[in-house]
């Protein structure tokens, strides 16, 4: 049986104030339950993407449909679309780079319920979800924590609890391993992991080709031009040097021993660190 279509994009480009290119012609479907990563060097418009996907943002050319509708600026402000607008906010699920911009509650706790209160969920079943999402991402010994007084993992983890707590079928995660230690890398690829087995959809953004090939089945790679490039399974992606050189994901690094050249491929990571591949 063919999955349901959940997101459509039909030549859609994306221009800061007119001007900025930061998407260009970019035509894709996504079903429900795929695992996605949107592949791309710093500035290359995955996050652009993303946003789109998540009506963060609206296209300047073409059309970008969701559930079956097109989505624009218009239709989400339309009182007469409140219902559109719910059952979208509900379905789709967004997860910050910058943990700092999502947190705003007192405790980690609140934070968590925040999202399941907007429910209309009696105050019995908003506690009852909070404390199950607690468990599932191993914060429950954080949950009258301060989110500003956690470490940046911590805080990565109390951001897709939130965003997990309103049970959305589809999840946006920008950029997640920004930032996060080895151990919390490996805890985010489980629990990526866990919710795609349960027939989540995961679109991910990131150039970190690691967690890539971990978390996605699917990989849009897009260039330094702004387009999608390739739309391919992923270990194809990973297996395509040529392809990764180009779209800025890894470079060569070429030294000397005497007479002998050695070339070695290295990965771009935060923080400047070097991965050979």
């Amino acid at each position: 049986m063919e999955s349901e279509t959940i997101f459509e994009l039909r030549g859609v480009s994306y221009s800061y104030l007119g001007k900025i290119d930061a998407l260009k012609g970019v035509s894709l479907k996504i079903c429900c339950g795929e695992q996605i990563a949107i592949m791309g060097a710093n500035g290359s418009g995955k996050s652009t993407l993303l946003a789109i996907l998540d009506a963060l943002i609206y296209p300047t050319a073409g059309k970008f449909c969701a559930f079956g509708r097109e989505v624009t600026e218009g239709l989400f402000d339309s009182v007469k679309e409140d219902d559109f607008r719910s059952y979208f906010r509900k379905r789709v699920g967004f997860v910050f780079q910058n943990s700092d911009v999502q947190l705003f509650s007192p405790t980690v706790y609140d934070e968590v319920a925040f999202g399941p209160l907007q429910l209309d969920l009696s105050p019995e079943e908003v506690r009852v979800r909070a404390d199950e999402v607690l468990e599932f991402a191993g914060i429950t010994k954080l949950r009258d924590r301060a989110p500003h007084t956690l470490s940046g993992g911590e805080k990565k983890k109390v951001c897709i609890a939130s965003v997990l707590a309103t049970n959305p079928d589809v999840l946006l995660l920008d950029e997640p391993t920004a930032g996060l230690d080895p151990r919390t890398q490996f805890w985010l690829a489980e629990l990526l992991l866990e919710i795609a087995q349960v027939g989540k959809t995961v679109i991910t953004a990131t150039h970190d080709l690691e967690i890539m090939e971990q978390i996605s089945k699917r990989a849009l790679v897009v260039g330094e031009d702004h387009r999608v490039k390739v739309d391919a399974p992923s270990r194809d992606v990973l297996s395509n040097t040529e392809l990764l050189l180009d779209a800025n994901l890894i470079h060569r690094h070429m030294h000397h021993h005497a007479a002998i050249q050695h070339q070695h491929l290295h990965v771009h990571q935060e923080e400047h660190s070097h991965n050979h591949v």
